[in-house]
């Protein structure tokens, strides 16, 4: 009994989401960027989230790209 009932909540739950919700897939948005001044040469892509903030900032999940021929390995730590 206790299974045949775990199994309609569970049948309940799945059909509601597909009658009144879509479950909706993550997404990220790719930016090219690039970068130069005197003695620095810089580019590549970033990877964000596709939602802005209350700001309008996205925040940036990845980041590849060179900077003097030499490749980025990451971001400074927000804060810091």
């Amino acid at each position: 009994m206790k299974n045949l009932t775990l199994l309609s909540v569970t049948v309940l739950s799945v059909t509601s989401a597909l009658v009144f919700g879509k479950i909706q897939a993550a997404s990220a948005l790719i930016w090219n960027w690039s970068y130069s001044a005197p003695g620095i040469e810089a580019s590549g892509n970033l990877t964000t989230n596709d939602t802005p903030d209350d700001f309008g900032f996205y925040l940036i999940t990845e980041i590849t790209g060179t900077r003097n021929d030499e490749t980025i390995i990451g971001l400074q730590p927000t804060g810091t």
